[in-house]
């Protein structure tokens, strides 16, 4: 399965559910994506990484092997937060078999990481 390209862009991703997460700026957590490739026995690798678009990626799991099973299978993406906070950032996942990225998504929900301040208190 490859990507028809329009325009000469790749086409959309497809979305895939995710919950709005608020995850404290330098954090680090772990997505477990349930990832099915077939058939069973071939070469993978998984990325899930944040940024405003596709092409911008301002954290990343790096790359994670695994080997496909033919099922859905849960391979753990660790990343860390921007420390940077105060923005909602896409979440993007990408699967490749053999680098050839099979499998481009993108999540329905941003992952929120805030900021805050207190200005000087002034007393009345």
């Amino acid at each position: 399965m490859g990507f028809k390209k329009i325009n000469g862009k790749e086409q959309d991703r497809i979305n895939v559910e995710m919950i709005d997460p608020v995850i404290m700026p330098g954090v680090t957590r772990t997505a477990v994506a349930p990832i099915t490739i077939s058939p069973s026995g071939l070469s993978c690798d998984a990325e899930l990484f944040l940024g405003p678009d596709d092409t911008t990626k301002v954290v990343t799991s790096g790359r994670k092997a695994f080997t496909s099973t033919g099922a859905a299978q849960p391979v753990r993406l660790p990343v860390t937060m921007p420390t940077a906070g105060g923005a909602a950032y896409h979440v993007f996942i990408d699967v490749f078999v053999n680098s050839y990225r099979l499998l481009a998504y993108k999540a329905t929900e941003d992952v929120i990481v805030p900021s805050g301040k207190i200005d000087p208190i002034i007393w009345e």
